[in-house]
């Protein structure tokens, strides 16, 4: 049949679009738009569809999408007969049309259909009421005998799938019938139509939970589908259901966990199979992760289930090519230039995954989210069994392994270094290049996470960093150097004093001799590293290195800009080092580069130039303040930017005719979204850092700058983003810190829970404290752990240097807010437990948890005998943290807090002396962790020195519980030493509490044997003091141990003791009565 002359005019115009020519094409969409405003285009568009017989498939296909842009504005304007005609007309195009381009856009713009008749009888309680028609159509095509109609129906499925989700409810059960038959149709086309149909609906649904139990059975058939589809390599289908099952796993319904097992090991399948593509595996990958994200306690329960998921994890690093320490640099644009020769680097995949970093990223994760008491073992024992292997690549993934993971199993690592570093060092002198720098990657990772236990291991882990530096493959260069770089971060002069000279000389030169950018950068950040663990003894050396930086930090080619921002850096770390005196020479210089890095078009050396900003005011105070005028304004710019923009949305389908589509009839501006340069959110979180550093040093200068400062840090501190709101929670305790150098010298004095007189805070004191105080006690309801602790640490910081007037204003919200986050019930902890039915037992310790037990400790410090009332609601819930089945790092932290409160409220605990602390300080002493007993002693101590007499009847148990510490090897760590330390102050204690019921014949001779004090210093006086009491009443039992006692005194006494120099004094004078 012809055309009628409307259709084809629009005909014409139409091919013009399917044409190569952007001049036919622009004039084309000129003339359609006026004919398309009309709605008599609707039936002509129909009419262009149907005409099979006259038009090619091209122009009919064009001819759905546009009728699909332009239906919703025309729809509403027809009356009831025209809109049940327009349905009959494009029910019968589906129904005969055999073109698959125009079925498929056929099937799109029914779906638009339905979608608006839908939502116009919305009120309607019959599901599918507007167009009941198409579902009898989509029923019956589904039970058709011919499989193109029964794959058309799911089409059609998927399409809807928004539409079925809000509108079909009552219909769901009989759907999912539909689906479960077509799962197992016999022709694969309607399998995999029925797959991505169904999948696209458990996604919409997957927060639903009694929607998706519906579906949740039919998960099975989903995966038999998807693994016959990966056997035959249709990849499509595989990646639909994995983009599925990530949804999934984040889906509060208890029956999505009851599949975790298959979901897992088709996960698998799918990670291992080198015959798809990398992208597709990598989002398998996802799946495993995000359910160890979703459902760690399941996870870690099933024992078959993880193990399978780590043996896939470690043979895909045993088989891989790939550098297994490369994560190390790839976000460093050098690694492309320096590696591009190196075993194992792929161009073609440059930025994109590899089988390597897909494992390690999943490991990672699993590490992370997995109770530790499931993850360890089962990680580490597959570590030291690949280390004993001949086979290099097994010793490769051993000791990749061990370093992945180094931040989410920290605590055990740091409970079991003294089985595991053996096996890092000797992977570090391996003859295999691959596994010598997975050896480094591993020191690096166990350095960074391991803190402080790691640096009692200095004298092994430099000499080996140290040779492996001049190691002939540059990845292990570069490793090594990062390895310095973690390690020497919190190391103490006498540490990297044996080695201090030879290694300046070693980085100073390899600075000068390599041309490879990350062996540079990884040099310079090495030395940053050697200065801050050297302090002052690395004054000799500024001289030399500052003329190394100095030439890097002229360079000004872009590429070089990451190390020339590296060179700056480790300027502003060698102030830290060596001091104001030492670095003045340099301080101008310094100051001038990172100035000038500020005019380059680069975010990269801004946030530089901010890190040196704040580090050389830290160094400089005073002598900073001429800075501040020009600094000040352009840092409050920086984070007053907006890190957001609106850009203009993509168009999902048919984008190439958006010109033709409503936007032109709707309000500017609609089709716009908003994106984040996430550039400009780390120069704003380098510009509030370095802010809250001058605030901090340059005292009474920075005054002036208050308001302004203020307004941008309370504005900043209402950011999306946690990394900004920690920082401000970071940064706004210094504005109090310059208020009070301005308004009180410096210093403000205040008694421990006295706010019956006037407050000792100025006005001006006042409104400051008040605004920032206020403002943390919002962030305390944060929904982020992290901005919560930098919020308490905060808190406490203000309170400790204003006291208790300065509490007053915020107390009740203050102390409100931290009980709930003592007792889980805070905004950051109410995360969804995706189904998770297991209790406390198998959880973490909280990091950020140990800030808010310091800000309880600050409570007692500032409240005093205020807080006593408190102690009822407050101490069951600190107890909880104590309990044995809580990891080690939450007992010590719980033990430690009471031990805190015990030491500022005195008697004011006597009420709960029997019932808390008493029994949960010698639960503490009888522990099996150093830090759990260290902690024990310091509260049993305190809480007899606060207690008095009132304690005595239990010394002999208290006694009893001690003298298994002083067994303690100090030797073994530094938590051993403090352990052993804590136990002498906790006898010291009893003793001058009460020294006639202390057998000091038996104590005496033991605690003298641990003397002195080899990591606790900030017990010396305590010790010491009870010693001095005791000769001074020329004690007999003090007599009695002159020899050891003499032998105390003048350790402690000596010129290298880190007694401090009064009490040094005392000991000397005491010595010479004993001589």
């Amino acid at each position: 049949m012809a055309l009628s002359a409307d259709a084809t005019t629009i005909a014409d115009l139409l091919a013009a679009l399917t044409h190569p020519d952007t001049n036919a094409i622009r004039q084309a969409e000129v003339a359609l738009k006026p004919l398309l405003k009309r709605p008599e285009c609707v039936p002509v568009l129909v009419e262009v569809i149907k005409g099979r017989d006259a038009l090619n498939e091209a122009v009919r296909h064009v001819a759905t999408i546009v009728l699909r842009k332009r239906i919703t504005g025309h729809l509403k304007t027809f009356d009831a007969p025209t809109k049940a005609a327009l349905k009959t007309e494009l029910l019968s195009i589906l129904s005969t049309e055999s073109s698959r381009p125009v079925r498929n856009g056929a099937v799109a713009l029914v779906a638009s259909v339905c979608k608006i008749e839908a939502e116009a009888d919305s009120d309607s309680t019959q599901g599918g009421a507007g167009w009941p028609e198409l579902f009898r159509f989509v029923a019956a095509a589904a039970g058709d005998a011919h499989p193109e109609a029964r794959e058309l129906a799911f089409l059609l499925l998927g399409e809807m799938t928004e539409t079925v989700a809000e509108h079909l409810k009552p219909q769901f059960e009989t759907l999912a019938n539909l689906f479960g038959s077509a799962l197992n149709d016999a022709d694969p086309k309607v399998q995999n139509a029925a797959v991505k149909a169904l999948g696209l609906l458990m996604s919409y649904l997957a927060d639903e939970s009694s929607d998706i139990d519906i579906f949740a059975p039919l998960v099975p058939g989903v995966l038999t589908v998807a693994e016959a589809c990966r056997v035959r390599h249709d990849e499509e289908v595989v990646s639909t259901t994995l983009d599925v099952l990530y949804d999934l796993t984040y889906s509060p319904s208890q029956s999505m966990g009851q599949h975790m097992g298959p979901i897992i090991q088709f996960s698998q399948l799918c990670m291992s199979d080198s015959n798809l593509e990398m992208g597709v595996r990598d989002s398998a990958a996802l799946v495993v992760a995000t359910m160890a994200e979703s459902r760690p306690k399941h996870l870690g329960r099933d024992t078959t289930l993880l193990n399978g998921v780590l043996e896939t994890i470690f043979n895909l690093i045993e088989s891989s090519d790939g550098s297994a320490a490369g994560a190390l640099f790839e976000s460093n644009p050098a690694w492309k230039d320096d590696f591009e020769d190196q075993e194992g680097y792929d161009p073609d995949n440059e930025g994109g995954p590899t089988e390597t970093s897909m494992a390690q990223g999943t490991l990672d994760m699993l590490a992370c989210e997995i109770p530790k008491k499931y993850i360890f073992e089962p990680v580490v024992s597959r570590c030291v069994a690949r280390l004993g292997s001949a086979n290099p690549n097994q010793r490769k993934a051993g000791i990749a392994c061990l370093g992945v993971i180094a931040e989410g199993c920290a605590e055990p690592l740091r409970e079991n270094l003294a089985q595991i570093m053996p096996h890092v060092f000797l992977a570090a002198g391996d003859s295999d290049a691959r596994v010598r720098e997975c050896a480094c990657f591993a020191l690096g990772q166990i350095s960074e996470h391991c803190q402080p236990e790691v640096l009692s291991y200095s004298s092994q882990i430099l000499p080996i960093v140290f040779a492996l530096l001049d190691d002939t493959t540059v990845a292990v260069q570069a490793t090594s150097c990062y390895v310095l770089e973690m390690f020497c971060e919190r190391l103490e002069p006498d540490g990297v004093r044996p080695l201090l000279d030879p290694l300046v000389r070693k980085l100073a030169a390899m600075l000068e001799a390599t041309t490879k950018r990350s062996v540079q950068e990884m040099a310079v950040a090495a030395m940053a590293a050697t200065a801050v663990a050297a302090e002052e003894e690395f004054a000799p050396y500024v001289t030399g290195v500052a003329s190394l930086m100095s030439k890097l930090m002229e360079l000004k080619e872009e590429k070089m800009y990451s190390l020339r921002g590296r060179a700056l850096e480790c300027m502003g770390h060698i102030a830290i080092a060596v001091g104001k005196e030492h670095f003045r020479p340099y301080f101008t210089g310094t100051m001038q580069c990172a100035c000038e890095g500020l005019t380059f078009d680069s975010t990269d050396l801004h946030e530089f130039a901010f890190a040196a900003f704040a580090n050389l005011a830290k160094v400089m105070g005073d002598e900073f303040a001429p800075a501040l005028p020009e600094l000040v304004p352009h840092l409050i710019s920086v984070i007053n930017q907006d890190e957001g923009r609106y850009e203009p949305a993509d168009d999902e389908q048919g984008g190439e005719f958006n010109a033709l589509d409503d936007s032109d009839d709707e309000e500017e501006g609609a089709n716009l979204v908003m994106h984040i340069r996430t550039a400009l959110l780390e120069s704003k979180k380098g510009a509030i850092t370095a802010i809250g550093e001058m605030a901090a040093h340059t005292g009474a200068a920075f005054f002036p700058y208050l308001e302004e400062t203020m307004t941008a840090l309370i504005s900043a501190a209402d950011n999306w983003h946690p990394l900004i709101k920690t920082e401000c929670a970071d940064a706004m305790p210094s504005l109090v810190v310059s208020c009070v150098a301005k308004e009180h010298g410096g210093e403000i004095s205040w008694e421990k829970g006295d706010v019956s007189g006037a407050s000792p805070l100025s006005p001006p004191t006042t409104a400051v404290v008040n605004a920032v105080l206020g403002q943390l006690v919002n962030l305390m309801q944060d929904d982020d752990k992290g901005v919560v602790g930098k919020a308490c640490e905060g808190i406490q910081s203000v309170l400790e240097l204003c006291g208790p007037h300065a509490l007053a204003v915020v107390a009740n919200s203050c102390l409100e807010n931290t009980h709930l986050i003592l007792t889980k019930q805070a905004p950051c902890q109410q995360q969804e437990d995706f189904g998770e039915e297991f209790g406390e037992e198998d959880d973490d310790h909280d990091s950020f948890m140990t800030s808010v037990c310091d800000l309880i400790g600050c409570f007692g410090r500032v409240m005093g005998h205020h807080f006593v009332q408190y102690l009822p609601q407050f101490l069951p819930a600190i107890c909880g943290y104590a309990k044995s089945s809580r990891p080690p790092s939450d007992r010590s932290m719980a033990i430690g807090c009471l031990g805190e409160l015990a030491q500022e409220l005195g008697n004011g605990i006597a009420d709960h002396w029997q019932n808390v602390f008493y029994p949960a300080a010698m639960a503490g002493l009888a522990d099996s962790d150093d830090s759990v007993k260290r902690n024990a002693a310091f509260c049993i101590g305190v809480c007899c020195e606060g207690l008095g007499e009132a304690m005595t009847p239990q010394y002999p148990a208290i006694l009893q519980a001690l003298s298994h510490l002083f067994s303690i090897d100090g030797t073994q760590s530094d938590t051993a030493a403090a352990c052993v330390d804590n136990a002498c102050a906790a006898v010291a204690r009893m003793i001058m509490t009460s020294p006639s019921h202390v057998p000091l014949g038996q104590v005496l001779p033991v605690v003298l044997k641990a003397m002195p004090l080899k990591n606790d210093m900030t017990e010396n006086e305590t010790v010491y003091n009870c010693l001095l009491s005791l000769l001074q009443a020329n004690n007999a039992e003090i007599g009695a141990n002159k020899v050891e006692l003499t032998r105390v005194f003048g350790q402690a006494s000596s010129d290298d003791s880190k007694v401090d120099d009064d009490l040094k004094q005392k000991l000397k004078l005491a010595l010479q009565s004993l001589i």
